[in-house]
């Protein structure tokens, strides 16, 4: 493809287009920077003193002048008085490290440097003696010593084929390499800008990239065309704020930036204030869809222009003008259009062959724009710019190689597609790191991805990794401002950890020496569980369609009294009950404690203290009520007031929450006790009571003896029944979303005497909800805001979470679930913003929450569906939401979120500052071997994990140990210290010091095949078998992702290890897997689950239990079918076990490697044809797999592949446990599909959207754990 300009002759250098500009705008101001301005004329006159300066110093032509300066007007008249004298200017950053400064002078051979004053003393360390410095007070002295100059008094011009500037781009080898640039080229690129894009004396460019980074040429060459500059600060491109600043006050009409920095720009408030700026040039990276249309949305106004170009090419070779309306039928990055004047673009095959349309091949470029080539390497000259001739021509064509991928579109314009050297071999198929990054970037929540390959340094495996910066315009975090990591990711399970261990009670050391006092009602009535489960934050809306009536019923509902009762006939029996309800209800089904309030992240930091007199026979005194034993805790007496009291006051323990809330602290806080005071408002009317506030009384907290970090919250009263009770003291207003609400159409109002009033159609969106919570937003019906209206500074938090914790405990089936919330800090979360924008009004306290109709089943369901939340942040979600869009073996190990991009001085991602974040995090005391096998076993695990040092305490999975490792290092152990370990002792024995302790008792032991993934947990054991070959490895993930609240055993088919001999049938596994099972557990209930090929073994083990008289709680049947195997259609059938059936090698195949569809299952498919052949094949990919372990595993594959059971066989097996069956993608109909014979009832079947092999690995884990 080619672009002509006639006009632009190749006899142009910059200068005479310079000097034009001169003789046109002489009076015009050229350059602006802070407080100071130029004209034209008087740029010219400085730059021409420095030319003639530079030119009596005896410089040549094509020869390189550094220029070390500052941003600032003497930039400026340094480039063009380096250009006038008829030199090259080389750039020389300040920003840049020594290093690569003192490479650049090296390789330059540079012997003139312009340096500005102040920069003098640094720039000496760095040069060579016989290098030339010139200050600006040199020439400043020059000036007044001589007469004016006149452009005539130069002795030399440059041509068009003299070198115009230098600049240094990064290199392969980590050197960075000159390329060098003539006038012709440049000249022919500023042409270019001048008559595309209107650069011209109307213009006003601001000069913010860093002068050593080519795109920065133009912005500074821009005189040539007439426009005014203006110089930002030092370093502004960093600045967000100031550089929006900066363009406001000088009106600038075009900004260039890299999209990292225009991502940056959208986030400054006064960006949509840049009235006169109308052309966004984005270049350098390429431009996501999703950037483009914010940017086209905030600036309706502005042009958005995508530049392609290498530095080899001057600047930029191409481009493409944005045009929203055509978004629909773009790729998810934008193109990079087509080629500038004088420019021509091919894109060859590897053969140097032009290639279709929608082809991907390497972009080659031709024309005016290419380099003379790259300074004193003539050798990387001839290696990029190539010469070659097309069929057809005559004459061959100078092309430059970019090593960037490109295709043609439909439309004659080119998409780029990624670099070359960013193509990698990962799991067996060729990745293209830039496909991945664009990808993940056309999620919502990503402001900007980086995607790496990072080699484990002790295992050697290749990890795919992926960094993530969000975006906060649209995934708010639920502590805004300085966040903590645990926002980010749940990865760690930090706050679960700190929920198990009730971190926001008293500890049991802080109430030593104490008195305690176990209250009445410690066990829970089924009223009160029954009241306590259906509070939740629910974040599914089972019910049915909600109305307009539905919703006036909650918000018209008001608390009822049925009799109003004496405080001083309050007896201690109902005292117990009442602080019972304050208290944690545990479930089986529930990991977490169950509270009846909501907390800041389910940590319950909130206190409660009574002061009570004249209570229930107790001593007057300051109590603090520990809801885990039910208990009050005597923290100080008091003398008898002789009246009746019973006072609550609030404390936050800061302690608890700072780990999780870094800033919105207090307010939290304030809100919890709000919603205990609204559960205290619904609680004590069924016995006669009621709450009121008190007087604010801080000085209290001194009787409590708590942290002095604490904060005291407030206080209320329970006093006798009465109908003068608190008003609610909030504006509420209710937002109906699109088709939602029946008679409501999509708008926020106000609720106002029973009735709703239509304020404004402007709703607050999903992207102003917490992002944890955006999910949940789109299932919900409505929302609602509440503004605090009180006149008390205290009360304003807590009158929110009042109203909540009422509206939550209606019993209209309808539920509700916090999403965002004011800040008293400034770090409101969006939906405070959007409310006080919406209301176009400032707005106290407010609180903002989502809701929708609920089912019977969900308010009476004691689980934990609606608590999932604790257990995923933005990384987890983003990372389920990727499996979507990227096939598995192109999805990242790990997705981490961090704050900030680290960035180059160019503003470009910097890949090796990711690197060095992603670390190797073990930690912990270091224990040293204490006997000769535990030092034995060290030097296994040390060569088998690739690891200099390793304490024996240390758990053999954390150091990044997996199933392949595994197996080499126990059959190590086994050769090396004449042992006969089972594979699954890794499990129960993790760490060097519990393996040794095995090896040294093994004579005195008998090892079980129930791998204990997890011993831990109050409910009876899982029992789970593995697929085909029997192996539990794969299992160990789910078993970690279930938590700790049950044990989890695998079985171990029989076989696996050595001397032992697979059974010969179903029936006989099962029998000795059951009474292995007995024997671990004693009497039932049992819970059997089974994965693939496990599927049918769990089936037959609850056939045998239930005929032995043993109750089976629950069978689970996890991915029962097989999945489906593409190979000829004449074999497709085939079900023996052997080696001429394709079908058969294919399952065996993913039994080892986990999938069917890999390059190395064709390579296998097409040499294997004997069990020797396949043992071979598979460890030749594995060389850590034993000969002896797969022979093993594909004798129970060949015993087990065939089995399946016969309609009658069915029949007999019809079971009464209920069973679940989850099915897989893709998967073929299981074993009991079709068959309504097994069950007494009928089976609960669901489908998840991960396929056979997937649900256990990380990438779609959480999908199976959803459902089981």
């Amino acid at each position: 493809m080619t672009q002509l300009n006639t006009a632009c002759h190749n006899g142009d250098n910059i200068v005479d287009l310079f000097r034009s500009q001169i003789e046109q705008h002489g009076p015009n101001t050229a350059v602006s920077f802070q407080d100071k301005n130029i004209s034209y004329q008087q740029l010219g006159e400085q730059s021409l003193t420095l030319a003639l300066y530079l030119q009596q110093q005896g410089v040549c032509l094509d020869e390189c002048v550094g220029l070390f300066v500052e941003p600032s007007i003497e930039l400026m008249v340094g480039v063009w008085g380096i250009l006038q004298s008829g030199a090259a200017y080389l750039p020389l950053s300040p920003e840049y490290p020594e290093e690569r400064l003192e490479y650049m002078l090296e390789n330059s051979q540079c012997k003139i440097i312009i340096v500005q004053d102040q920069l003098v003393e640094r720039l000496i360390t760095l040069v060579a003696d016989d290098v030339v410095l010139i200050t600006f007070s040199q020439i400043n002295h020059f000036y007044k010593a001589n007469d004016k100059p006149q452009y005539y008094m130069l002795t030399q011009h440059a041509s068009s084929h003299n070198l115009a500037y230098v600049i240094y781009t990064s290199g392969s080898t980590g050197k960075p390499k000159g390329v060098m640039i003539e006038h012709k080229s440049i000249a022919n690129q500023m042409d270019w800008l001048s008559t595309e894009f209107s650069l011209d004396c109307k213009s006003v460019i601001l000069q913010k990239t860093p002068m050593s980074f080519d795109a920065a040429q133009w912005e500074i060459l821009a005189p040539c065309c007439g426009a005014l500059v203006v110089m930002g600060d030092p370093g502004i491109y960093k600045n967000p704020d100031k550089l929006v600043d900066t363009m406001i006050r000088h009106s600038v009409t075009i900004l260039q930036g890299v999209p990292t920095l225009l991502l940056a720009l959208l986030d400054v408030e006064k960006f949509t204030q840049c009235f006169t700026l109308n052309q966004i040039f984005s270049g350098g990276e390429a431009l996501s869809k999703h950037l483009a249309i914010e940017l086209s949305e905030q600036l309706p106004n502005c042009r958005i222009i995508n530049l392609y170009g290498p530095t080899e090419c001057t600047i930029n070779s191409s481009t493409h003008i944005f045009d929203i309306k055509d978004i629909n039928n773009s790729a998810d990055t934008i193109s990079i259009g087509t080629p500038v004047q004088n420019t021509q673009y091919y894109i060859l095959d590897n053969e140097q062959s032009p290639v279709a349309v929608g082809d991907i091949g390497e972009l080659y470029i031709a024309g005016v724009g290419l380099a003379r080539g790259y300074l004193h390497r003539e050798d990387l000259t001839a290696e990029r710019f190539i010469t070659h001739l097309f069929d057809g021509d005559e004459i061959a064509q100078t092309l430059y190689k970019t090593g960037d991928l490109a295709y043609w579109n439909k439309d004659g314009s080119v998409q780029y597609s990624g670099r070359e050297d960013n193509q990698v071999k990962l799991r067996g198929y060729r990745v293209e790191l830039d496909e991945i990054k664009s990808i993940i970037e056309t999620h919502d929540w990503v402001n900007n991805a980086a995607v790496f390959l990072k080699e484990d340094p002790y295992t050697g495996y290749q990890n795919l990794i992926s960094m993530i910066e969000l975006n906060p315009r649209e995934a708010a975090l639920m502590d805004q401002g300085n966040h903590d990591s645990h926002h980010q990711s749940k990865q760690s399970r930090s706050q679960v950890k700190m929920q198990l261990t009730n971190i926001g009670c008293r500890q049991d050391t802080d109430n030593q020496n104490k008195s305690i006092i176990n209250l009445p009602g410690k066990i829970a009535t089924q009223k009160q569980r029954k009241l306590i489960f259906s509070r939740k934050s629910y974040r599914f809306f089972d019910g049915k369609q909600i109305t307009k009536e539905d919703i006036l019923k909650v918000l018209n509902s008001k608390i009822n009294y049925h009799h109003y009762a004496k405080l001083s006939d309050l007896n201690y029996a109902d005292f117990g009950k009442i602080l019972r309800y304050f208290g944690q209800y545990l479930s089986e089904k529930r990991l977490l404690p169950k509270y009846g309030y909501a907390s800041p992240g389910a940590l319950y930091a909130t206190q409660m203290y009574l002061e009570l007199n004249s209570i229930g026979g107790l001593a007057p005194g300051y109590y603090y009520y520990h809801p885990v034993h039910h208990q009050l805790v005597l923290v100080a007496e008091k003398k008898d007031s002789g009246k009746v009291q019973l006072k609550v006051h609030f404390v936050g323990k800061k302690s608890a929450i700072e780990p999780i809330y870094k800033n919105n602290i207090l307010e939290v806080l304030e809100m919890e006790a709000g919603h205990m005071v609204g559960f205290f408002e619904n609680i004590l009317p069924t016995y006669g009571l009621s709450i009121v506030s008190s007087d604010y009384l801080p000085e209290t907290i001194q009787f409590f003896e708590v942290g002095q970090n604490d904060y005291y919250l407030g206080s209320f009263n329970i006093v006798s029944g009465t109908k003068d009770v608190m008003n609610d003291d909030v504006s509420l207003y209710l937002q109906a979303h699109p088709g939602q609400v029946s008679d409501l159409k999509a708008g926020k109002y106000l609720y106002e005497n029973g009735q709703l009033g239509l304020v404004s159609s402007d709703i607050i969106l999903k992207k102003h909800v917490i992002a944890i919570n955006q999910s949940v937003y789109e299932r919900a019906s409505f929302g609602i805001s509440i503004l605090s209206t009180t006149d008390e500074d205290w009360l304003g938090y807590i009158n929110l979470g009042r109203k909540l914790q009422s509206l939550q405990m209606n019993e209209l089936n309808i539920g509700f679930m916090s999403a965002g919330y004011s800040s008293k800090t400034g770090n409101n979360l969006p939906s405070a913003k959007r409310i006080k924008h919406i209301l176009n009004k400032d707005v106290g306290p407010s609180y903002f929450f989502i809701g929708g109709s609920i089912s019977d089943m969900q308010i009476q369901s004691d689980g934990m569906n609606e608590d999932l939340v604790h257990m995923k942040g933005p990384s987890e979600i983003i990372q389920d939401d990727l499996i979507k869009f990227l096939p598995t073996y192109m999805m990242p190990n790990t997705i981490k979120v961090i704050d900030k991009m680290p960035l180059t001085v160019n503003g470009k991602i910097d890949i090796n500052a990711l690197l060095t974040l992603e670390t190797d995090c073990l930690s912990g005391e270091h224990v040293e071997p204490s006997n000769d096998v535990e030092s034995a076993v060290l030097d296994i695990w040390k060569k088998g994990l690739k690891r200099d040092s390793i304490s024996v305490n240390a758990d053999f999975f954390e150091l990044g140990g997996n199933s392949l490792i595994a197996v080499s290092v126990i059959n190590k152990i086994n050769t090396t210290l004449y042992c006969e370990l089972p594979l699954q002792i890794v499990f129960s024995c993790p760490t060097i010091q519990k393996l040794a302790h095995f090896i040294n008792n093994q004579n005195n032991q008998s090892t079980s095949r129930l791998v204990p993934f997890q011993t831990k947990g109050k409910g009876k054991p899982i029992y789970c078998w593995p697929g085909l070959g029997g192996y539990c490895m794969n299992l160990r993930l789910l078993s970690e992702k279930l938590g700790t609240n049950r044990a989890f055993f695998g079985v171990q088919a029989y076989g696996i290890n050595a001397g032992e001999t697979p059974y010969d049938t179903i029936s006989e596994m099962a029998a000795k897997d059951v009474a292995m099972i007995k024997k671990n557990q004693g009497d039932g209930p049992y819970t059997l689950w089974g994965y693939s090929f496990g599927a049918r073994v769990a089936f037959e083990a609850c056939y045998q239990l239930e005929q032995a008289g043993d109750v089976v709680e629950n069978l689970y049947l996890i991915a029962p079918g097989s999945p489906k195997v593409k190979v000829e259609q004449h074999l497709a059938q085939n079900n023996e076990a052997n080696f001429t059936n394709k079908k058969f090698i294919t399952i065996l195949y993913s039994v080892f490697m986990g999938t069917i569809k890999s390059q190395s299952l064709v390579e296998c498919l097409a040499v294997v044809d004997s069990k020797e052949k396949f043992i071979n094949f598979i460890c030749g990919l594995n060389n850590q797999l034993e000969t002896g372990l797969v022979k093993r595993i594909i004798d129970i594959v060949t015993m087990t592949f065939e089995f399946t059971y016969s309609f009658n066989e069915l029949k007999k097996r019809q079971l009464k446990a209920p069973i679940k069956i989850i099915k897989a993608s893709g998967d073929d109909y299981s074993f009991i599909e079709n068959n309504d014979v097994f069950s007494i009832t009928e089976p609960v079947i669901e489908q998840i959207e991960a396929n056979h092999y997937s649900m256990l690995k990380t990438t779609h884990i959480d999908q199976l754990v959803a459902v089981l």
